[in-house]
C-alpha cells in the first residue's frame, strides 16, 4: 500500500513539473502574405526552316558519310508584329524581336513554311514543310529505309548552347535497340544529318522520337525513293501532332489512280497505294478504325479496321480510292499517332508527300501561300456540330464559310496569299497541298507559342 502511495506521488510530482516548467506559446491568428505577381517575358518567337534539300554524298555524290545541302528553298512567312517589334532573318531562321514583351505569340504574329522543287540526278520531287519552333521532344511518324528508300534524320540546333540528342525508334515489333542512339552530339549553331539505316536498315515501317538536352533543336526526316534507276520522289516527314485517340488527316487529294494501278505489278512501285501508318505509344493494344471521306456524295471513301499491339507500328494500306479529295478520321480505344503516305503519278512520273495528323487550333491561325504552284487549303470537322469558319485573305475583307459535322472544306489560294483562320472558337484543322507540275508537297497549319505571362509567387 505505502509502495502504492509513494509511486502515485511521484506521478503527480511529474506531470506538475511538466505543466510548471513547460515553454508557453501564444497562438497569433492574422493574414497569409499576399503572393507578388511577376511578369514573364516570353522568348522571342524563333522559327527555323530546313533549308536545301540534302544529297548523300557530298557535291560529288560520292564521299561516304557526306551530305550536302543543294539549292535554295522557297521560303514564305508573313509578320505583324506591333510597334518597335522587328523580324530578323537569319538564313533558315526567322526571329520575332520584341524587346519590350509586348507581341502575343501565335502564328499571326509570325509564321513560316517552305517549299523546294529538286530536279538532280536520284532526287526529283516536291518538298514542303513547316518551320519550327525549337524544342526538346518530337516525334515523325513516317519514313523507310528498303531498298531504293532513304531516310535522313536533320537536326538543326540554332542555340548558343551544345545539344545531346537521343533517339526512340519503333517498328512493328516494337523498340529497336542497338549501339549508337543516344549521346548524338549536336553542335551549337550546327545541323547534323543521321541516316536512320544505320538504325533500322531494310526497314519499311517505323516511327522515330528525338529527345534533345542542352540546346534545343527542330528536326525533320527527309525521305526519298529510287524506282529502278529512276528518281520516284523525295518529301519531309514532319513532327506529328499530339498522340490521342481521335485524330484528322486533311489532304489526302489523290491523282492519277489509274496510271498509279498499272504501275503497282512492278515491285519498285509496289508502294503507290495509299497508305496510313499508325502507332501505338501505350503497353495496350489499339483497335483502330479509319474513314476515309470523301469531298462529294460521289466520291467514295473507305473504312479500315485493325487492332496493333501496344508500343509498335504498323501499316495499313488504303487500296480502291479513285480520284477525287478525300480526309481521313483515324479512331482507336487507346491513344496512337498517325500520318498518311501519299503519291502522284503524272504517266510515269511518280512524287510522295507524308501527311501528318493535323494539329487543332481554337484560335486565329496565319498561314502564308508559297508563290509557287497551285495551293489548295484542306480543312477538316472532326467534331459533331457545325463550324463557321471565317476568313481572311491579305487583309481584306473577312468571309464565312461552314464546315459541317464529320465534314470537310476545300478552298484554292491565289500565290502569295497570306491566310487568318478561325473556327468560332471550335478545333480548327488543317494541311495545304500543293502541286508544281505535278509533283506534291503539304504543309501542315502549325501555331507558335512561347510559354510567358503572369507568375504568382508567394514565400510562406
Amino acid at each position: 500500500m505505502i509502495k502504492r502511495l509513494i509511486a502515485l506521488l511521484a506521478i503527480a510530482g511529474g506531470i506538475f513539473s511538466l505543466i510548471w516548467f513547460a515553454p508557453q506559446f501564444t497562438l497569433t491568428v492574422g493574414d497569409l502574405p499576399k503572393a507578388e505577381v511577376l511578369k514573364v517575358k516570353a522568348q522571342d518567337l524563333n522559327l527555323v526552316c530546313p533549308g536545301g534539300v540534302y544529297r548523300t554524298g557530298g557535291a560529288s555524290g560520292t564521299k561516304l558519310g557526306a551530305f550536302e545541302p543543294i539549292g535554295a528553298p522557297e521560303i514564305n512567312s508573313d509578320f505583324n508584329g506591333p510597334g518597335g517589334t522587328t523580324m530578323l532573318i537569319r538564313g533558315n531562321q526567322l526571329t520575332a524581336v520584341d524587346p519590350a514583351g509586348l507581341a502575343e505569340q501565335s502564328s499571326i504574329l509570325l509564321n513560316a513554311n517552305q517549299i523546294q522543287s529538286v530536279t538532280t540526278d536520284g532526287l526529283t520531287g516536291l518538298t514542303g514543310a513547316a518551320c519550327q519552333r525549337p524544342t526538346n521532344s518530337l516525334w515523325f511518324i513516317g519514313g523507310d529505309t528498303s531498298t531504293g528508300r532513304e531516310s535522313l534524320l536533320i537536326v538543326k540546333n540554332v542555340t548558343k548552347v551544345d545539344s545531346t540528342v537521343n533517339l526512340e525508334i519503333f517498328n512493328e515489333r516494337g523498340l529497336v535497340t542497338g549501339s549508337g542512339m543516344s549521346g548524338i552530339s549536336v553542335a551549337a549553331g550546327k545541323t547534323t544529318v543521321i541516316p536512320l539505316a544505320s538504325y533500322v536498315p531494310k526497314t519499311k515501317t517505323f516511327v522515330t522520337h528525338v529527345v534533345s538536352r542542352g540546346g534545343l533543336v527542330a528536326a525533320w526526316i527527309q525521305q526519298k525513293a529510287i524506282r529502278g534507276l529512276a528518281s520516284g520522289g523525295v518529301d519531309y516527314v514532319s513532327p506529328t501532332a499530339a498522340f490521342s485517340k481521335t485524330q484528322a488527316i486533311p489532304g489526302v487529294f489523290v491523282r492519277g489512280a489509274a496510271d498509279a494501278a498499272k504501275l503497282t505489278a512492278s515491285a519498285d512501285f509496289a508502294d503507290l497505294v495509299p497508305t496510313l501508318r499508325v502507332f501505338v505509344p501505350g503497353s495496350k493494344p489499339a483497335t483502330v478504325t479509319a474513314q476515309v471521306l470523301g469531298s462529294t456524295a460521289t466520291t467514295y471513301g473507305t473504312v479500315v479496321r485493325q487492332t496493333i499491339p501496344g508500343g509498335t507500328t504498323a501499316d495499313i494500306p488504303l487500296p480502291g480510292l479513285a480520284d477525287g479529295d478525300f480526309v481521313a478520321i483515324v479512331k482507336s480505344d487507346e491513344t496512337i499517332g498517325s500520318a498518311i503516305r501519299l503519291h502522284r503519278v503524272v504517266k510515269k512520273s511518280v512524287d510522295f508527300a507524308w501527311l501528318t495528323a493535323a494539329e487543332s487550333h481554337s484560335g486565329v491561325v496565319g498561314f502564308s501561300v508559297p508563290t509557287s504552284g497551285i495551293s489548295k487549303l484542306s480543312l477538316v470537322n472532326p467534331s459533331n456540330s457545325t463550324i463557321d469558319l471565317r476568313l481572311v485573305q491579305n487583309g481584306g475583307a473577312a468571309a464565312g464559310f461552314k464546315i459541317p459535322a464529320s465534314g470537310q472544306l476545300t478552298l484554292k489560294f491565289a500565290p502569295g496569299a497570306k491566310l487568318e483562320l478561325s473556327g468560332s472558337g471550335k478545333a480548327l484543322l488543317g494541311t495545304l497541298v500543293v502541286d508544281v507540275d505535278g509533283t506534291l508537297a503539304a504543309v501542315p497549319l502549325v501555331d507558335y507559342k512561347n510559354p510567358g505571362g503572369q507568375v504568382a509567387v508567394m514565400v510562406r
